[in-house]
């Protein structure tokens, strides 16, 4: 199907993915918020160090944006991150006014542990799907991750 040919709204497919879609939302985002409050963390913050984890330092109006947070708000987090242990901040080399914040040793551990659980989820998830349907999955959830990055909502 073109880009320009969308699917209706309204057809029964779409009105099922978006329940479907929904209902895995909410049940991902309960997981990942039971797993982030046993480390005394919010979700937001969890999220900051995903972005953070992809192995450079960003910028505090960088991650604002990806954030969709306000400059206040991404410093609330940032501080609480940075007190942790697990971010910190770091002068630019080539702008001395511009604060980047790296992810630390610890608060790559964390991350990773917690990206673990949650992979051990999904092994379980698809424990009964073929290897075929299990390719088609990760083909469909590849192509739903270009179009965010292709409309700029998550970072490649």
């Amino acid at each position: 199907m073109s880009k320009n040919n969308f699917r209706s709204v309204y057809s029964p497919e779409i009105q099922r993915l978006a329940e479907v879609a929904l209902y895995l939302q909410r049940n991902f985002l309960t997981l990942i918020t039971e797993r982030v409050t046993k480390n005394n963390m919010s979700v937001s913050q969890f999220n900051l160090l995903g972005f953070l984890s992809q192995g450079h330092s960003l910028n505090m109006n960088k991650l604002a944006s990806l954030m969709r947070h306000t400059m206040p708000a991404t410093t609330g987090l940032m501080d609480r991150l940075v007190q942790a242990g697990l971010v910190e901040r770091l002068a630019s080399k080539t702008d001395r006014r511009q604060v980047l914040a790296k992810i630390t040793p610890k608060g790559t551990a964390l991350f990773n542990e917690l990206k673990s659980q949650i992979a051990f989820t999904l092994s379980e998830i698809t424990e009964k799907l073929s290897d075929d349907d299990l390719a088609a999955w990760l083909r469909i959830y590849n192509a739903t991750h270009e179009y965010f990055v292709g409309i700029k909502y998550i970072e490649p």
